[in-house]
């Protein structure tokens, strides 16, 4: 078997050599077959139109200055209690 090693390493080197240059002449000579040569004409992208008419509808309304327009805060009125809910059940 260390005689097998011994030359595999140099043989797979070679091999894999040899598909480097095979696949790079494919490219060579496929691109040469189907003019591969010519560079494809760059279209430049219109512009994109950005409208700045902006209208500013932010008015406070009433209020001196430092007063929010917010309204006050609203208690919630609690609930009644009814004789039913302070009974105790009959079971």
């Amino acid at each position: 078997m260390s005689e097998e090693s011994s030359g595999s390493g140099l043989k797979n080197a070679i091999i894999g050599l040899v598909t480097i240059i095979v696949t790079a002449g494919a490219g060579v000579v496929g691109k040469m077959i189907m003019g591969g040569d010519e560079a494809p004409a760059a279209v430049a992208a219109p512009a994109p139109i950005i409208n700045l008419n902006v209208e500013n509808n932010n008015t406070v309304k009433g209020g001196s200055g430092g007063e929010s327009a917010a309204p006050a805060p609203v208690a919630k009125p609690v609930p009644k209690k009814d004789d039913w809910t302070k009974a105790e059940p009959k079971w």
